[in-house]
């Protein structure tokens, strides 16, 4: 029996008023198009050998997707490439138009998400000839046994505000590539794109198509670190502790609230580390943001003003044991960081600040519970996309008034590697709603050079308008880091 998908979105109903008129395959010449700068797929020499050999034997069965306006390719890339290289000047492709830079980057990623098939074909029940193209295939042609829901819902909404430049590709009468888009046409009521493929080519487009031809990198995308903030999980104010925070808690309980001293490193608006000071009597409870979001923007006054209590804080208390404080806490920080050296940084500032002996509690999103979420067979989250495309340590990219940003997913084995790397002994783990997290002891300084490099990079984040703080230099001499 097909799987019940609950699409908690407005725009995709049977009986929307279709905003775009349903688009026409086109044929156009590779060298009157672009690629895109930000294309994130990465080939392997390897992959792309066998890209050309699938070319050369199948053709172009699926349509690459541009944008007219610019003639920028928006998915197709690798095959273009592969294409031209072994002499193929044209291919088939749906123009999209009227997009911005924001959507043309989502319609390239959704698009990347009609590859990850469910486990079960669906079946074309009139098929057409074979060789051939169709824009108007019913999809009441299709009996669907399977989808990825999660997939679904998010081509329902590319289809539904850009057009359906998607296709299908049908081989006798089994539905080898786009069981999920002919689901999400079928949900809102569109005729199938489709390509019928010679039931004799089944061996050779099995070989070719299950193949790996690319994945996902963003080492060439520019960063801007003031976006990161957007990563971090809302704190609503009707709850008493975040998941992190009530495994803490009881730990300091047990402490003299007089004299423990606490920092929440990354502490968002610091209504957690705020409470244990203010309402609770933790005298030596301090938070540092670097990315204080208002209404209107990042107070970036607000960030100096946090950096400079961190600093009177250290000249107060002094350096003992290796560190300055007995509890640092961070709380989904992790999960915000743009790049694998940022995630690096931010556990060796923990070490730096921590006593030697003291507890160290951090937390992240789990990678296997976001993959789960999007292979379920039910899907009721209303988010902008809910299919993560990850690269090679867990990072994914989405784009968002103009900026980049990133959030950083974690497997057990990446969390289990965090303590021996960066000097730390854990006492606590958990896994829960979608975040790890744990408690451990520092047990091991770092080495002078990781520290310097991680102040210099945590005290240096960019900011809009080309600004920066600039801070590390008022940091390094507080631990002896200074030349």
């Amino acid at each position: 029996m097909m799987p019940t998908i609950r699409i908690t979105t407005t725009l995709c109903l049977k009986c929307l008023n279709k905003s775009h008129h349903q688009l026409i395959m086109e044929r156009v010449k590779f060298a009157d198009i672009k690629p895109a700068s930000y294309n994130p797929r990465k080939i392997t020499e390897e992959a792309f050998v066998e890209l050309k050999g699938s070319l050369k034997t199948l053709g172009f069965i699926l349509p690459i997707i541009v944008n007219r306006d610019n003639m920028t390719i928006v998915a197709g890339h690798q095959r273009t490439k592969a294409a031209t290289a072994v002499g193929i000047e044209e291919a088939p492709a749906y123009f999209i138009s009227g997009v911005d830079i924001e959507s043309e980057i989502l319609f390239n990623q959704i698009h990347n998400g009609v590859e990850l098939e469910p486990e079960k074909n669906s079946e074309c029940l009139a098929p057409r000839d074979w060789g051939t193209f169709h824009d108007d295939v019913p999809a009441s042609d299709f009996k669907i046994a399977d989808c990825n829901p999660s997939i679904v819902k998010d081509i329902c909404r590319l289809i539904v505000k850009h057009g359906d430049a998607l296709c299908a590709i049908v081989c006798g009468n089994e539905v080898v590539f786009g069981n999920n888009y002919i689901k999400a046409a079928d949900t809102i009521g569109y005729p199938v794109h489709c390509y019928f493929l010679d039931p004799a080519k089944k061996g050779i487009f099995d070989y070719y198509f299950k193949k790996d031809y690319g994945v996902f990198n963003y080492e060439h995308i520019e960063r801007a670190d003031f976006m990161q903030g957007r990563a971090q999980p809302p704190r609503h104010k009707g709850i008493d502790w975040s998941v992190l925070y009530r495994e803490v808690v009881p730990h300091l309980e047990k402490e003299d609230r007089r004299q423990v001293k606490i920092l929440d490193f990354g502490c968002g608006k610091a209504m957690f580390i705020n409470k244990l000071r203010r309402e609770l009597g933790y005298r030596y409870a301090i938070g540092l943001e670097f990315f204080n979001h208002n209404l209107k923007g990042i107070s970036i006054a607000k960030g100096h003003e946090m950096i400079d209590a961190f600093i009177a804080y250290i000249k107060e208390n002094g350096i003992h044991d290796g560190g300055v404080f007995d509890y640092t806490i961070c709380d989904a920080v992790l999960n915000s960081v743009n790049t694998q050296f940022a995630e690096d940084a931010v556990l060796i500032c923990l070490n730096l600040f921590t006593k030697m002996g003291g507890k160290v509690f951090v937390s992240g999103r789990s990678k296997e519970v976001a993959e789960k979420q999007y292979k379920a067979k039910r899907n009721t989250v209303d988010s902008t996309t809910t299919v993560q495309f990850f690269d090679e340590n867990g990072l994914t990219a989405f784009m968002q008034e103009g900026q980049w940003f990133f959030q950083k997913f974690l497997t057990k084995e990446q969390v289990q590697a965090m303590f021996g790397r960066f000097g730390f002994e854990p006492f606590m783990q958990y896994n829960k709603s979608g975040y790890w997290g744990w408690g451990a002891h520092k047990v091991r300084e770092l080495t002078r050079e990781e520290y310097i490099a991680a102040i210099n990079y945590e005290f240096n984040l960019n900011l809009p308008n080309d600004q920066s703080y600039n801070r590390q230099g008022d940091i390094l001499p507080l631990f002896g880091l200074a030349d």
